[in-house]
């Protein structure tokens, strides 16, 4: 590879780090399709509350940090579920 391509491929995967939040979750679909609830912290615990009797015995609270891709969106998006495998 030569030293030309391999900046382009270091910029092209730098700027996929950078993406801005509404490209983020405009990849991050698994999210969306897995997560329950997305939203404010406050919201993904208002329907923790609301679906109780859907979670586990043990759980205290409802909201969860997004992670991997979605990880550009922690602390300002939450998901009721903490999903472990990274996919995308």
């Amino acid at each position: 590879m030569s030293k030309e391509v391999a900046e382009e491929e270091k910029k092209r995967l730098e700027r996929r780090r950078d993406l801005l939040m509404r490209q983020m979750l405009r990849y991050r679909v698994r999210y969306f399709s897995d997560g329950v609830a997305i939203g404010s912290g406050g919201f993904v615990d208002g329907v923790f509350k609301a679906c109780r009797e859907r979670f586990g015995k043990k759980r205290t609270s409802g909201a969860r940090k997004m992670r991997g891709a979605g990880a550009g969106a922690a602390g300002v998006l939450w998901t009721a579920r903490d999903l472990k495998v990274e996919i995308g």
